[in-house]
This record gives C-alpha cells, sequence and structure tokens, in this order.
C-alpha cells in the first residue's frame, strides 16, 4: 500500500494520499495554503480520481480545506468523519479559524462512522476506531494486514499526544483511546502532525501511553 505524505505546513495539519480502487485524502489542513496543497497532492493522484475525504477529527487545521478539495474533485468525492465530528464541520463551527483569521466552511458529511466499522481505504480495508480525548469526534484508522494506523491528532510520533485543554477535550478519554491503540500491531505510523514513522510504530504509541499516564 503506498502513502503520499504531504507535511503540514503553518498550522496546517498532516496529509495523506492513498491511490487505488478506492483514492483516498485523509484530512486538508486549514485551506489557507490551498494551491499548494492542491498541486502537491495532483503529483500523487488525478484530482478527478479521488473517491473520497477521510476527516481524522473537527478541528480547523484538519478540515478547513475540505470544502475546497471537494470542489477540487469535480464535487464527486464523498466527505467521510465520525458521527461526533460531523455537526460542527456541517456548521462549520470553529473557534480556532476565526483566531486565525481563516473560514471553516460548512461541509455536508456524505458518511459518518462509528466505531468499528470498516473501511476501504485505496485497495485495503481499515477498521475505524473511535479515540475521543483531543476531540469528542476523533478517529484512527487502522489495517491490519499492512500494520499502518492513521492516528490523526491521538497519537504522535516519539511519545506525543494530542492536548486536551481545548473544548471537548478530555484526559481520561485519551488515556483511554491511547490505551486501546497500545493493543494493535503498529508498524506503520501516520499522525496528524509532526513526523511519520515507517518502523516500529508500537514503540511511539506505548511510549505515549507512558506519557499520557505520568503527564495527563
Amino acid at each position: 500500500m503506498k502513502v503520499y505524505s504531504i507535511n503540514g505546513k503553518g498550522y496546517d495539519s498532516n496529509i495523506f494520499v492513498i491511490p487505488g480502487e478506492k483514492s483516498t485524502v485523509i484530512d486538508t489542513g486549514t485551506g489557507m495554503h490551498n494551491n499548494k496543497i492542491l498541486s502537491r497532492i495532483s503529483k500523487y493522484i488525478n484530482l478527478n480520481d479521488i473517491s473520497q475525504i477521510i476527516l481524522t477529527h473537527e478541528h480547523f487545521d484538519h478540515a478547513g480545506g475540505v470544502k475546497q478539495l471537494f470542489e477540487a474533485t469535480n464535487e464527486k468525492a464523498i466527505v467521510i468523519a465520525h458521527k461526533d465530528a460531523a455537526d460542527k464541520i456541517e456548521k462549520g463551527e470553529s473557534m480556532f479559524a476565526r483566531l486565525l483569521g481563516g473560514t471553516m466552511p460548512q461541509m455536508p458529511v456524505d458518511q459518518k462512522l462509528s466505531d468499528g466499522e470498516n473501511l476501504q481505504i485505496g485497495d485495503k480495508d481499515f477498521e475505524v476506531i473511535y479515540t475521543p480525548g483531543h476531540t469528542p469526534g476523533c478517529i484512527c484508522l487502522y489495517n491490519k494486514e499492512t500494520k499502518t494506523l492513521f492516528s490523526g491528532d491521538t497519537v504522535f510520533a516519539n511519545g506525543s499526544f494530542g492536548r486536551t485543554d481545548l473544548p471537548g477535550g478530555s484526559s481520561a478519554d485519551l488515556k483511554e483511546s491511547i490505551k486501546k491503540l497500545s493493543k494493535l500491531n503498529v508498524e506503520r505510523l501516520y499522525p496528524g502532525h509532526e513526523m511519520i514513522v515507517e518502523e516500529n510504530g508500537n514503540h511511539h504509541i506505548h511510549l505515549a501511553l507512558k506519557n499520557v499516564n505520568y503527564f495527563g
């Protein structure tokens, strides 16, 4: 399975492009660097071939560019998020966007996910893992065969983890979410910010669990 990574610029999240039968983009950044993002994505895949846009959660730095990307697919891609993230995405609610001088678009969510569902990404089946804590609508996406985890803002490389001091955050929920992830067999870790990990992702998740229990 090929994953193309676009590292976040400024406040943008990392963006992941996965070609295949269901060519997918995971997260979109703020939309404030839209032309550069679309240019990068189009190097890896024809924008018209994108089947779906998956948002790991409802924050502006991950979802602010969703409408622009959707329009760039000639409005053919479907938008997917957890059911508890969908309301804010559809209403375009974001205090963070206002602070940055940006705008959170109102975007319908076509498919609203629940924990344990299966979702095809590229040519592989992924399990939807509900991981609240950073926000009420956070998800991770896991493929057992390739030991791949898209972790959003739940865990990052080197034992870091998502903040819980924003509205809707919960340190207790985040601890439980990271504990859930620590039971997976992860080799390749693709987080919402910072560096990606393509070997021994388990180490980074277990370190995050240790750190969240200590600092959280």
